[in-house]
């Protein structure tokens, strides 16, 4: 066969380099880069539903907690002496877990409930139970508060776990029942260091 014609043939088997090149490491990386946004934004979009949800669930569960002590404190002069440990026997909290005295909300934080130790507007001391309820992500806090707002007389928060004093409000007054919640009281109330979370403390069955 003559040379001219081998030429060709050989012509029509061979693959241009630039057909066999692979992905570029530029390229690789933008990819990688978008893969990631995408992740990140769905993982912040489905912890935003988780903390909302878990919101609920603990509004819902107060409200439940709240019309079971309001019940039955109606017929009851003085709170003083009421435990936590009998709260749990009588079983008004539904909905939370309970594991022997230790209640938990829906963020594993603690529920505490304890007598008022001090006059909260017009409830004097021992007039109703203060409800502490520890471990409120910072980005729900508002929403939390306000969602107890028909529920309770007093409000008040802050970014440490638990109470100095069982029964105590703490300094960040959102609400009492003389004055609404404010936007300012608000703001200060919910905000927490960074990796921080905030204890309500909620005065209700008054």
């Amino acid at each position: 066969m003559a040379a001219s014609a081998v030429t060709p043939l050989l012509s029509n088997h061979q693959t241009p380099l630039r057909q066999q090149k692979g992905y570029s490491i530029i390229e690789l990386s933008i990819a990688l880069a978008i893969i990631s946004i995408i992740l990140v934004t769905a993982l912040a979009g489905v912890q935003r539903i988780l903390r909302s949800n878990n919101t609920n669930e603990d509004l819902k569960n107060i409200n439940l907690l709240a019309s079971k002590l309001t019940v039955m404190l109606s017929n009851v002069q003085t709170t003083a002496g009421i435990a936590q440990a009998n709260l749990v026997n009588l079983r008004v909290f539904e909905g939370f877990r309970v594991n022997g005295n230790v209640v938990t909300n829906a963020f594993n934080g603690n529920i505490t409930v304890a007598p008022n130790t001090a006059v909260l507007g017009t409830v004097p001391v021992n007039g109703g139970l203060m409800l502490y309820s520890a471990g409120i992500p910072p980005e729900v806090c508002s929403d939390y508060i306000t969602g107890l707002s028909p529920v309770a007389s007093h409000i008040s928060a802050t970014n440490v776990p638990v109470p100095a004093v069982a029964g105590a409000a703490f300094a960040n007054v959102v609400q009492t029942n003389l004055v609404p919640i404010t936007i300012a009281n608000l703001a200060t109330a919910c905000t927490a260091a960074a990796g921080a979370t905030i204890t309500v403390a909620a005065l209700i069955g008054s």
